[in-house]
């Protein structure tokens, strides 16, 4: 039987799973903002949704704190550019 595929997988691209943070929203906000000076793409854009997707993720945790639940969702608020292409 096949193992159950997760959002919580090694990263494709190194490099840009180091840019992107969600401990904590202003975090998350810099990762944007760094990911787009390096030139924004549609990668960029899929990575950043991603992580967006983990921080959605974390609130089904019931050990989660009163602090990091506020905290994931206010990530999980935060509009992500959309690429041009």
């Amino acid at each position: 039987m096949p193992r159950k595929q997760t959002l919580f997988f090694r990263p494709k691209y190194p490099q840009l799973a180091q840019k992107i943070r969600i401990s904590s929203p202003l975090e998350f906000r810099r990762s944007i903002a760094r990911v787009m000076a390096d030139g924004y793409s549609a990668r960029d854009q899929k990575a950043l949704v991603l992580a967006q997707n983990r921080a959605k993720a974390q609130l089904n945790r019931r050990d989660l704190s009163p602090q990091k639940r506020m905290q994931f969702m206010e990530i999980a608020r935060i509009q992500v550019p959309s690429a041009r292409w």
